[in-house]
């Protein structure tokens, strides 16, 4: 893999675990919001969880081996012991 694939790989899991982190916040909003509020907070849940999946096709087509940007993930995860990984988020 050189330098190139490397950065590409970085920058995905930065962006995967920055649509976590947001993906988070948005479900809070949901839970402290009511009415037409709620409606516009669950379109928004609805955007951002169509980019996460749109983020994985993405992953699915970087040029690494299958499931080693998964596995990067999770062991970063275990290691900081929360969902945001590098992000720092505490909070699950």
């Amino acid at each position: 893999m050189n330098d190139e694939d490397l950065e590409r790989d970085m920058t995905l899991e930065q962006l995967s675990q920055l649509l976590s982190a947001v993906q988070v916040m948005g479900r809070k909003l949901a839970n402290e919001s009511h009415g037409r509020s709620y409606d516009r907070v669950r379109e928004f849940n609805e955007i951002l969880h169509r980019a996460r999946m749109h983020l994985h096709l993405i992953e699915r087509d970087a040029p690494t081996q299958p499931g080693q940007l998964l596995e990067r993930r999770r062991t970063a995860r275990r290691q900081s012991g929360s969902d945001f990984g590098a992000l720092g988020g505490g909070a699950r």
